[in-house]
């Protein structure tokens, strides 16, 4: 069953329907943004609850007036939290270093921990593949069809192999630094290195945000358009508009957002009921079965 989102008028009825935005805050659940393209309107809706607040945004423009359509999916380095993430992981580090056992900051159990979530990384940067996979296991004389497929994995595993690199790097640097002899050489440098090497991992690995924007003009000069916010993507703009709490980011139907909004609404704009009937026809959407 469709999602109705808003109340339509004498006549409307709703074409497609989209999912494509998430909204985050620190304070609120996560929220559901909505784009919903009717036979007389484009409309976004989100909802967010904060507390014993609610709040209810509704953002629409009339079909005949949409005019240019600019979509941004992405992510970009949020370098606002580097300083308090190394300062933290650097005072962890000192920490574990005098409480925990000496086997625990030893280099190879650290190395272990970091493991699987170095694997993953170089799976993703195709550094590791499938196939060389097969030929280390063609190598070691083992059976490659008793074993599956390197696949990626789900976003809940890879978050709980992240944690446990970190905790595994922070027993590392622990090891380097509670290292009597090594530390004696290193002098100064020794409270250095864990600040460069926990900066390094917050930039190269932790330190991006994911990012939707989109962006529909009016033609009439009356008109306001419609804006889904995302801050890298009104910068790119110049658009100065209200704020929303937390941050939006992509979500199921976002991609699909960015590659037939626009075909969508000129078919709609040239062709009224042909074109409503072309695309009622197409596989619906994520958020037309919800």
């Amino acid at each position: 069953m469709e999602r109705k989102i808003v109340e339509f008028s004498e006549g409307e009825f709703m074409i497609r329907s989209y999912q494509c935005t998430l909204q985050k805050s620190a304070f609120s659940k996560t929220s559901n943004g909505y784009l919903q393209v009717t036979n007389k309107r484009v409309i976004y809706a989100n909802s967010t609850k904060s507390g014993a607040s609610t709040t209810f945004l509704v953002s629409e423009v009339p079909l005949e007036d949409v005019g240019s359509i600019s979509s941004f999916i992405g992510n970009s380095r949020n370098l606002l939290g580097i300083l308090p993430f190394v300062i933290l992981l650097t005072g962890i580090s000192i920490f574990s270093g005098e409480i925990l056992p000496e086997f625990m900051t030893h280099w190879l159990f650290a190395f272990l921990l970091m493991l699987p979530f170095i694997v993953i990384w170089l799976m993703e940067k195709n550094i590791l593949n499938q196939e060389l996979f097969d030929q280390v296991l063609k190598n070691l004389e083992i059976e490659i069809d008793a074993h599956k497929a390197i696949g990626k994995p789900g976003d809940t595993l890879r978050k709980v192999l992240r944690i446990i690199f970190l905790i595994g790097l922070v027993l590392l640097v622990a090891g380097v630094m509670n290292n009597t002899s090594l530390g004696n050489s290193l002098g100064f440098l020794r409270f250095v290195i864990p600040l460069i090497v926990f900066g390094l991992v917050y930039v190269s690995l932790l330190g991006f945000q994911d990012e939707f924007g989109l962006f529909i003009s009016s033609r009439s000069a009356s008109g306001s358009g419609l804006t889904i916010k995302s801050n890298g993507f009104l910068s790119l703009h110049g658009k100065n508009s209200f704020a929303s709490p937390g941050k939006i980011i992509p979500a199921v139907d976002s991609v699909t957002v960015a590659k037939e909004l626009g075909a969508l609404v000129m078919d709609l704009q040239q062709a009224g009921d042909l074109a409503v009937e072309k695309w009622s026809l197409r596989p619906t959407t994520f958020a037309d079965s919800d």
